[in-house]
Parts: structure tokens; C-alpha cells; sequence
């Protein structure tokens, strides 16, 4: 493997010139000379060690995603989508798998420090309970929506009421009204608000959405199954998922009770997983447009670590609604 000092030797300079014309530092190296360096990098296919340029520099340039649960295929597709964003930037990208574990101050500061990451993503809502010391002194973007009492976190998430508005709202439109709900876990702000955005729909169209026809289904395929055997002998025509994850569970367990969807019951999902397209019924759902949530959430954290004025700490981006061939 070729050094900086191969490297230096071959184009006959000093490793120092090397060091500032690929890390672009100084524009006051010649052209020619800066032409030489790279010509003479690229022949030894030379790569920079980044470990050790981030002992010197004090920078790693690595920002750390905090994620409850990685077998969910949309935390795949919220990495994908930063690391993305994030390599136009000249960032790494670390998971970090909570396990749907609670994640304490002190196994946080340890991440941070045994890790040695810029900035952190946080989609994760067992932090909440985090103190306004470490909200403070750690460059954090959230990824969800948290009721902290520190008004000053950042957030870019989609925008949970209107999604789950535009559910309901289609099922109406659709002629269904004795609407089923099944909901995040009883803790998750995002499913509060996902709820809130549902009932305020039903009350603009004056249906009612019986107590007794909502249901925690906790986020999770098993969810989904429990959340199916509870409303299988309900009075109703149709089911919100307030997660893809949990409406597959819905249909696997509906399928095994003979019941078709959607000529016996119409669902919809939140998320839009691209597996949505592959199931033998396409499932609607609310797509949170996370391309347009990793942009924002980039654009915002590289801020924060150059320690940049940010006028907006609070970006809701706009969903849209997915159809495919779950509801009648």
C-alpha cells in the first residue's frame, strides 16, 4: 500500500505539499505542482488514512445514527438516503442499533467518546428522557418528533399530523367509515401525532372513529398479527396502520383467516417501503418522502458541526399518499 511519502517522493515534493493539495488547504501551491501530486496519487493509487489524519486533525468527519430497531427495512432506507446526502458532504455514516433498548446518558456519552463521531442522527424515541446538558452539548439532529421540554433540539422528520390526515381522509373519500386504527406504541410521539392528524380528519367529515376499534400495535410485524386477531370480529371496513411493518402483520394474519384484501377489508400503511410493491396485494401508504427528510437533515447537522447560524431548527416535510391496490 502506497504512503503519503511514496507518493511525495514520486511527484518530488515535500509530504507536507502533498498533505495540504489533497486536502485542498492551501490555494497558494502552483497549478503545476498541484497537477504533479495528483497525477502521482492517482499512478500509486494512493488512499488517505483516515484514522490517522483524524488523530492529528481532531476530526473524524463520522456522524453516528442512533436506531431502535435495524431488521425494520425503513431504518435501511433512512441510512441509505443520509449516506447519501452525507458522502456529497465528505461524511461517514456509523449505525448504532438500540435493540429497542433504553438508551441512558451514560451509554450515550460512550458512544460519542469511544466512537469519536462529529454529530449524531437520532431516530430513536427511548432518548427522550435525556437531559438538557446533553441536548445542549452534543451536536444532535432528530429524526422523529420528541416532546422535549428543551425548546432548542433540531428536528427534520415528516410531518405526522397531516399524514395521518391524508389517511383517513382517502378512506372517507373511498365510502368507508367505520374506519379501524392501529396505532405506534402508547409512548411514541409520532404515533400520537399520526393519531391526532386521524381524528381531527374524522371530525372535519363528521364519522366516527369508535375507542373500541383502536388498537397499539407497537411498530412491529408481531403487532400487526395482534392488532388482527384483536379486529377480526369488529364492526369494521377498514384499517389505518400507523406502520408498514404492522400492516404486514395485519395481512399475513388476515390471509390466514381467509379474509381478502381489499374485497373484504381495505388497509393502509405509513412509510412506503419499497416492499409494498412486492406483496401479492400492493399496499397503500403514506410515503414520508425521506429523501427530502436525509437532504434537510444533512444540510442542518453539517451547520451544526461548522457551528453555523440555523434559522429554521424545526423542518415537518410534506408526505403524500401512495395508492396501490389495498383499498376497495
Amino acid at each position: 500500500m502506497s504512503t503519503i511519502k511514496d507518493v511525495a517522493n514520486l511527484a518530488n515534493v515535500s509530504t507536507t505539499t502533498v498533505s495540504m493539495v489533497l486536502n485542498n488547504t492551501n490555494d497558494k501551491i502552483s497549478t503545476e505542482t498541484r497537477k504533479r501530486v495528483i497525477e502521482a496519487a492517482t499512478k500509486l493509487n494512493y488512499r488517505a488514512n483516515y484514522i490517522a489524519r483524524s488523530l492529528v486533525s481532531g476530526k473524524t468527519n463520522v456522524i453516528m445514527l442512533i436506531i431502535p430497531d435495524i431488521s425494520n427495512p425503513f431504518y435501511g432506507l433512512l441510512a441509505k438516503q443520509l449516506s447519501r446526502y452525507m458522502r456529497l458532504k465528505g461524511y461517514f455514516l456509523y449505525i448504532f442499533n438500540s435493540n429497542n433498548e433504553n438508551l441512558d446518558e451514560e451509554l450515550f456519552q460512550n458512544l460519542i467518546e469511544d466512537n469519536f463521531v462529529e454529530a449524531t442522527f437520532v431516530v430513536d424515541r427511548r432518548v427522550k428522557v435525556f437531559s438538557k446538558k446533553i441536548l445542549n452539548n452534543n451536536k444532535i439532529v432528530f429524526l422523529d418528533e420528541f416532546d422535549y421540554e428543551n425548546k432548542d433540539t433540531y428536528t427534520v422528520t415528516g410531518d405526522n399530523i397531516k399524514g395521518g390526515y391524508l389517511a383517513v381522509k382517502y378512506l372517507i373519500q373511498r365510502g368507508l367509515r367505520k374506519i379501524a386504527l392501529a396505532l405506534g406504541p402508547r409512548d411514541s410521539v409520532v404515533s400520537n401525532r399520526r393519531l391526532s392528524g386521524a381524528l381531527a380528519c374524522a371530525k372535519d367529515y363528521k364519522i366516527k372513529i369508535k375507542e373500541e376499534n383502536i388498537f397499539c400495535a407497537d411498530f412491529t410485524f408481531e403487532g400487526g398479527v395482534r392488532a388482527g386477531e384483536y379486529f377480526i370480529n369488529k364492526d369494521i371496513d377498514s384499517i389505518f396502520c400507523f406502520n408498514d411493518m404492522c400492516a404486514y402483520g395485519i395481512m399475513d394474519y388476515f390471509n390466514t383467516e381467509k379474509i381478502k384484501i381489499p374485497n373484504n377489508l381495505s388497509l393502509i400503511g405509513y412509510d412506503n417501503l419499497y416492499i409494498n410493491n412486492l406483496l401479492g396485494t400492493k399496499l397503500t401508504s403514506v410515503d414520508q418522502n425521506l429523501s427530502k427528510i436525509a437532504e434537510e437533515a444533512v444540510f442542518m447537522i453539517d451547520k451544526l458541526i461548522k457551528n453555523d447560524n440555523i434559522a429554521n431548527k424545526n423542518i415537518f416535510i410534506e408526505p403524500k399518499l401512495v395508492i396501490r391496490e389495498s383499498i376497495i
